[in-house]
């Protein structure tokens, strides 16, 4: 190339102000969807959802039985009423009946007018026996003009695999993803109530998951179902699950008390020369939706994997596919006691829970397969009753135990307290006498 910007003999052309490419990003309609209005008391659905609730928006809420999906969107749907939106729902594991006694306990502390008004809002299509319809129905019912259920903002299908459709079945999810996107392309927002899989991965084709704009999951925790959102076109991913409380009036969902994710903690007994312990676990949903791990320095990884089985054995308690992270000072010997079963369960449920464990509490005991609390070694409770004596172990103190290991202790009014637990579940009902478990 000469000076002149040749090449070659040929003269290069600088074009000082380039046409404009057609069709680019920044001359492409900025669309701005409309948003579906919730009160106050529904806005931390509208915050997992990146915010707000767009009109169109196509959610995919999956969870265990009794996680609370038909409670959650049951309630979203009241309140949307309330607040001037028509709602659809189509059914096809419950009756109407069924939906009509949860809808009652909802209302039951409104006004009689409001009652009337937020239910008056619902329309219910039941039994739905074939999803492979359900583009049809959209079409002649929602959308057309003349149709039953013209003008309702909100669709919600309770439940994809209602008649128990195989994931295998991929022209019955195209249909229902088919259906979505009718109903999204016109304004209305669409719920797709989906099971999980004893994997905890939710139920049907990946396709079903990469068609939605926001993926849901729910997950029970004794009093709580934790909400996660593990996909989001409208905003970021909600990784740390969010605790909801289930009111026992009501059944209507609000967020927990401990709704910050903090780490459990539990005291136990490290023997002579280590003295009290502290055993650190923290619950939580993976970051990316890949599959729960163990994260456990120097613990014997079967015995930390039996004992989360055995905690996901307790109705109330869902720990399938999270990860766990424990931390354990080990004693000067170097090992793993086998009576850390009972403060590892305990810490574990106190980070799932989110409820916190006093200092003042020491848990001692092997957990078997059936969750009982097996005998601590006498001569462990030998050199703990000596510890105890000679201010080794801070007091007051509550010392949770095995049956057996009551007498060998002391026992004195405002000092020392022991609590006999012959299983796990008598140990989280002592220590935190507001949860119910079976």
């Amino acid at each position: 190339m000469n000076g002149n910007g040749s090449h070659n003999g040929r003269r290069l052309r600088i074009l000082e102000n380039p046409a404009p490419i057609h069709n680019s990003l920044f001359a492409t309609p900025d669309e701005r969807r409309a948003e579906l209005l919730l009160p106050k008391d529904m806005q931390f659905f509208a915050s997992a959802l990146g915010g707000r609730f767009r009109a169109g928006a196509l959610v995919l809420c999956g969870g265990s039985p009794g996680s609370g999906k038909s409670i959650l969107t049951t309630q979203i749907a009241l309140r949307l009423a309330t607040m001037g939106a028509k709602s659809l729902f189509l059914l096809n594991e419950q009756s109407a009946t069924a939906m009509k006694e949860r809808a009652d306990r909802m209302t039951s502390d409104m006004s009689r007018a409001e009652a009337e008004r937020a239910m008056a809002g619902i329309a219910v299509e039941a039994p739905l026996y074939d999803v492979s319809a359900l583009p049809a129905l959209a079409m002649r019912d929602v959308l057309n003009p003349a149709g039953r259920y013209h003008g309702v903002q909100l669709v919600v299908l309770d439940s994809i695999q209602g008649e128990g459709l195989p994931s295998a079945a991929t022209k019955e999810y195209a249909k229902v993803l088919e259906f979505g996107r009718l109903l999204a392309g016109n304004g209305i927002s669409t719920i797709l109530i989906s099971h999980v899989t004893k994997r905890g991965e939710l139920a049907g084709p990946k396709m079903l998951e990469h068609g939605v704009d926001v993926t849901l999951v729910l997950r029970r925790a004794m009093l709580y179902s934790l909400l996660g959102v593990r996909k989001n076109r409208f905003g970021p991913p909600l990784l740390r699950p969010l605790p909801l409380m289930i009111d026992p009036v009501t059944t209507r969902m609000a967020v927990a008390p401990h709704a910050q994710a903090r780490p459990g903690a539990a005291m136990t007994y490290g023997g002579p020369m280590s003295g009290p312990m502290q055993i650190q676990a923290s619950v939580a949903v993976p970051a990316d939706g890949r599959r729960g791990r163990t994260t456990a320095p120097g613990l014997p990884r079967k015995e930390i994997e039996q004992l989360i089985d055995c905690i996901g054995q307790i109705d109330g308690l869902d720990l399938s596919e999270l990860d766990y992270r424990i931390q354990c000072r080990l004693p000067r010997n170097g090992q793993y006691l086998t009576y850390f079963g009972l403060p590892l369960c305990m810490a574990l449920i106190a980070s799932y829970t989110r409820k916190p464990l006093p200092e003042s509490n020491m848990y001692l005991g092997e957990i078997d397969l059936f969750r009982n609390v097996l005998d601590v070694p006498p001569v462990v409770l030998q050199n703990l009753r000596a510890a105890i004596d000679n201010g080794e172990i801070p007091t007051p103190v509550t010392l949770y135990v095995p049956p057996s290991a009551v007498a060998p202790l002391p026992q004195s009014t405002g000092r020392v307290r022991v609590e006999a637990c012959p299983t796990l579940e008598a140990a989280i009902l002592k220590t935190w006498p507001d949860l119910r478990v079976n």
